[in-house]
């Protein structure tokens, strides 16, 4: 477990780096712990990949820790990022940039506990898919997909054209056979035939449409629209009881 903490208050960082080396040992676990005094410290030294979790002070001095996970986000989606802090005030601030937990200062050594715990069962899921790439000239490269940047898969001709923030990669696979490789959270919901769509992009179901964060909208069938709002309403309740862990 390589994990990182921003800390500008040495008295802070060691508390919380005990608990961490306190939670490891009990499962014999072995833990890689970096340290650093402020935002701009931390980005100087940070590269995408270099670690499991991010634990961030939100007030530091000079650049904030809202400023500094923003500066992390650029490059990473999916990079868990634990805010500390004594203000309760800014756990609404923390959703705008997908923050995984928080917490608030004195630290409960349970709370941090728990959050480890959210943490190892996070990492151990799978976070991408592979799949083989179909060019115009029939030629199939490996892609890695993760899964929280697709809004949706569209299947036709023996082809599934995978809509990502990246661009759509197509595939030559069933669709039977697509939908078994998506992760089974109910994130993921067959609204129609051939059409698989990632809840969490979704902004809005309307009447007979599913309205994008990317700003497209898809078509389904109105006898469905009872079906896809209770699956969506349940996976937005899931993932409000779950945090940013989803």
């Amino acid at each position: 477990m390589r994990l990182m903490i921003v800390e500008d208050l040495e008295i802070d960082r060691k508390t919380l780096a005990g608990l961490l080396r306190e939670d490891c040992a009990r499962r014999k676990e072995p833990l890689e712990l970096s340290f650093f005094a402020s935002g701009e410290e931390f980005l100087a030294q940070y590269r995408p990949k270099s670690c499991d979790g991010l634990f961030l002070d939100i007030l530091l001095n000079g650049l904030t820790g809202l400023e500094t996970a923003r500066k992390v986000r650029e490059s990473e989606a999916r990079l868990p990022i634990i805010f500390t802090t004594r203000e309760r005030d800014f756990a609404v601030d923390s959703y705008d940039v997908r923050a995984t937990d928080y917490l608030l200062k004195p630290l409960d050594p349970e709370k941090v506990f728990r959050c480890m715990a959210r943490l190892r069962e996070y990492l151990a899921a799978p976070s991408s898919l592979t799949l083989l790439e179909t060019t115009a000239w029939g030629h199939a490269s490996p892609v890695d997909i993760p899964f929280q940047e697709i809004f949706y898969a569209q299947y036709g001709n023996h082809i599934v054209d995978v809509h990502t923030t990246q661009g759509v990669f197509c595939t030559r696979l069933s669709f039977q056979d697509f939908t078994a490789k998506l992760p089974q959270t109910g994130c993921f919901l067959v609204c129609g035939r051939g059409l698989a769509v990632n809840l969490s992009q979704v902004r809005q179901v309307g009447d007979g449409v599913l309205y994008l964060k990317n700003g497209e909208s898809l078509s389904f069938s109105r006898r469905k629209k009872q079906e896809i709002q209770r699956a969506y309403t349940e996976w937005q309740f899931a993932r409000s009881r779950k945090g940013g862990w989803a």
